[in-house]
């Protein structure tokens, strides 16, 4: 009996690595896309050499330099503009390419206020990023009870955010991950799915018998 559960817990546990190897793949295809993401985070990518490439002047106030950047930057999901679920842009690239998400803009944003020589922060909750500088108000989803992360003089540092908003999080990641994604993109991430599941059932039907098989008496 105890072959049999050992045999069952390792078909479902292979069933499970597979769907979540192939998850990663569809929305992957080229992984250091995804752990540069990470690094970068770490290292935010400011630049603020960027003011070359903006033929504009730029405003002196940084609630202005905000609004600069908003219409600047178009906001666009990365499924859309990079063929990616999440990723983290330089300075450079998100400014010539005029779109991007909350990303795109903070980086953006960071970049022309060093230029500037203003003070900011980093801020984040689970569904955005945002910069923090000097007089700018609290919005719905730009305060500190919804950051669950800062980086303020280079330093992390975590805390536990308003979680009341949980189903805000779950409506907002389903439309950025989910909804959004290229329609190519379900179909072959679905299609996947569906076999490795069937796959995991065939192994798991095949392989439990064969073992019972094994402890009936020989008549």
């Amino acid at each position: 009996m105890s072959k049999i559960v050992f045999y069952k817990s390792n078909i479902i546990s292979a069933t499970i690595g597979m769907l979540l190897f192939w998850t990663f793949i569809v929305c992957y295809p080229n992984p250091y896309i995804f752990f540069r993401n990470f690094a970068r985070y770490i290292r935010f990518p400011v630049n603020p050499s960027i003011m070359e490439l903006i033929d504009a002047d730029i405003p002196d106030e940084p609630s202005e330099i905000s609004k600069f950047v908003k219409n600047a930057i178009r906001y666009e999901y990365d499924w859309s503009n990079y063929g990616v679920p999440w990723y983290v842009p330089d300075a450079v690239d998100a400014i010539i390419r005029g779109k991007g998400d909350c990303e795109s803009r903070a980086i953006v944003l960071a970049s022309l206020l060093e230029a500037k020589n203003i003070s900011y922060s980093l801020r984040a909750s689970f569904i955005h990023i945002w910069v923090e500088y000097p007089g700018k108000n609290p919005t719905k989803s730009e305060n500190d009870e919804v950051a669950y992360i800062g980086k303020v003089d280079g330093r992390y540092k975590l805390k536990m955010p308003d979680m009341r908003q949980w189903q805000r999080y779950i409506r907002a990641e389903r439309e950025m991950l989910w909804d959004v994604m290229p329609r190519i993109k379900k179909i072959v991430m679905l299609s996947g799915w569906i076999f490795f599941i069937c796959s995991g059932l065939f192994m798991k039907v095949h392989t439990l018998s064969g073992i019972k098989g094994c402890f009936e008496p020989v008549k």
